[in-house]
C-alpha cells in the first residue's frame, strides 16, 4: 500500500486514530502516512468562504505546526521511521477527498470517532459525515477507546448478502491477505425476511465460494437491528474489526442513520473497516 490518508480535526479522537493507523503501517507495507486536515476561512461577517490572502497564511501555517507536533508525537510511538507528509488546506473534504486520494496513491483512509459530543461535532459535521458516502477508498473509522498495538486477529464481515462488485472484494482480499485473521461472516435479516428465496441462496453460495479461501465461519441471525446485533456479536467474539461493504440501508449507514440509536457508534470500541461498493 503505497499512502495512508490520516484524516484530523486536531482531537483526541483523530490522535487515537492517527495512533491506530501508525501501528497498522508495517503489516499494510505502508510507505507514507499523510496528515490531512481541512479548513475553511471566511471573511468576518461573511456565511460564504471568501479567499483572504492575511487570514488564510496565517490559519495555515498555524494548522502546520498542529500536523509538525502531532507527527513528532507519532515518531516516538514506534522504532520503524515511517516518513509522513504534511498537508493543510482550505478545501471543502468531501469534494477534494477523491482527487487527493487518487493524487497521492492512498490505499486507505482513516479517520476518528468519540463520544457524545465528539462524535457530533467531528463525524457527523456536514464535511466528515459525508466521507463515507462519497469516498471511493476504504475507510477506517477508529473509536477513541480502541486498543492501539494489538493488530487485527479476528474480523466480523458484516454483509446484506447483495451482489459484491469484483473491485470491492479485491479490496477485501488485500486486507484479509495482509492479516490472516480468523474470519466471521455475519448476515442479519429481519425477522419477516424470507432467508431461504432461491435468490439469497444463490446470494448465499456466491459468498461461499468467493471467501472459501479464508476458511471463514457463517452466521445467519435474525434481528430488527442490524448494528446493535453485530456489534454484540462482535464484542462476544472479541473481534479486532467490522469489515462491511455498504449497500443501501446497510449496516454502515445504519449506524450512522439518525433514526438508530447513535450510542452504539459512541462506545462501539470496534473499529470500522467500510470498503465502497465500485463499478466493475
Amino acid at each position: 500500500m503505497k499512502s495512508i490518508l490520516i484524516l484530523t480535526d486536531f482531537s483526541d479522537a483523530a490522535f487515537r486514530a492517527a495512533e491506530y493507523a501508525t501501528s497498522l503501517a508495517p503489516a499494510l507495507g505502508v510507505e507514507r502516512m499523510i496528515l490531512y486536515h481541512a479548513y475553511r476561512t471566511m471573511v468576518q461577517g461573511s456565511d460564504v468562504p471568501v479567499p483572504a490572502p492575511q487570514m488564510e497564511n496565517l490559519v495555515y501555517v498555524e494548522n502546520m505546526e498542529k500536523l509538525a507536533a502531532i507527527q513528532d508525537q507519532l515518531r516516538m510511538m514506534t522504532d520503524a521511521d515511517p516518513k509522513y507528509e504534511l498537508l493543510a488546506e482550505d478545501a471543502f473534504l468531501p469534494d477534494q477527498l477523491n482527487k487527493l486520494c487518487r493524487e497521492k496513491e492512498v490505499g486507505l483512509v482513516v479517520m476518528g470517532v468519540a463520544g457524545k459530543t465528539a462524535l457530533q461535532e467531528f463525524f457527523m459535521g456536514s464535511n466528515t459525515s459525508q466521507v463515507l458516502k462519497v469516498s471511493e477508498y476504504p475507510v477506517l473509522v477508529v473509536p477513541k477507546d480502541a486498543v492501539v498495538g494489538k493488530g487485527i486477529s479476528s474480523v466480523v464481515f458484516s454483509t446484506d448478502l447483495q451482489n459484491i462488485s469484483k473491485t470491492s472484494l479485491e479490496q477485501l482480499y488485500r486486507f484479509l491477505d495482509l492479516f490472516h485473521p480468523e474470519v466471521h461472516v455475519v448476515n442479519v435479516e429481519p425477522p419477516t425476511a424470507d432467508k431461504y428465496s432461491d435468490d439469497t441462496k444463490k446470494q448465499i453460495t456466491a459468498l461461499h465460494n468467493v471467501l472459501e479461501r479464508y476458511t471463514p465461519a457463517f452466521h445467519y441471525m435474525t434481528g430488527t437491528h442490524i448494528a446493535d446485533s453485530v456489534l454484540e456479536f462482535a464484542r462476544e467474539h472479541h473481534a479486532s474489526l467490522v469489515i462491511t461493504v455498504p449497500q443501501k440501508h446497510s449496516f454502515i449507514s445504519s449506524i450512522f442513520h439518525k433514526s438508530i440509536s447513535r450510542e452504539l457508534a459512541y462506545h462501539s470500541p470496534v473499529p470500522l473497516l467500510s470498503i465502497p461498493v465500485l463499478p466493475e
